[in-house]
């Protein structure tokens, strides 16, 4: 938190304004509080996060039409091969790189729960058919929030962690 400059009441370092007496926040070059994102940093962690939806869309709901175009090749993780290549874009900025390695160790356990969800056997006693596509719409929606959520943690100077993850990559 951060101090206002007129009537000395905490701030979050991402407002523009005060929200007690509404001055405006002096700010340096392209920065909110020293040491903080620049408003670059902080648009390039969302797009961190929002970078992986595409691939999340096309693994969890567009896989039969990609089979039928592409042919094995639809099963090949985008939703990490993407965010993985923007944070080998933006290692300099130390904000981005925290937030993409949490992009990248949610999208890893998300990927293996949606290929866990495919191998169970369909009505085969494991799970019947609407258990299935319940278990596979928790997964996908919860997964899709959550990216979600994350984008907007980022775009106010949040620290990224999903609450589901596993630190793979640190």
């Amino acid at each position: 938190m951060a101090r206002c400059s007129a009537c000395k009441s905490e701030i979050a370092s991402y407002d523009r304004r005060c929200r007690m007496c509404g001055a405006g926040v002096r700010r340096g070059v392209d920065k909110l509080f020293e040491g903080s994102p620049t408003d670059r940093e902080l648009s390039r962690a969302r797009l961190c996060h929002l970078i992986a939806l595409p691939g999340m869309l096309i693994l969890a709901i567009l896989i039969e039409a990609a089979y039928g175009r592409i042919g094995i090749w639809a099963f090949f993780p985008m939703n990490l091969v993407l965010p993985f290549l923007f944070w080998l874009l933006h290692l300099k900025s130390p904000f981005v790189r925290k937030h993409g390695l949490q992009v990248l160790n949610f999208q890893i356990v998300w990927t293996a729960a949606i290929y866990v969800v495919w191998m169970i056997p369909i009505g085969q006693g494991v799970l019947g058919d609407w258990s299935w596509m319940l278990a596979h719409a928790v997964v996908w929606f919860g997964g899709m929030a959550l990216v979600w959520i994350g984008s907007l943690d980022a775009s106010s100077a949040g620290d990224g962690k999903y609450p589901i993850r596993i630190p793979l990559i640190t």
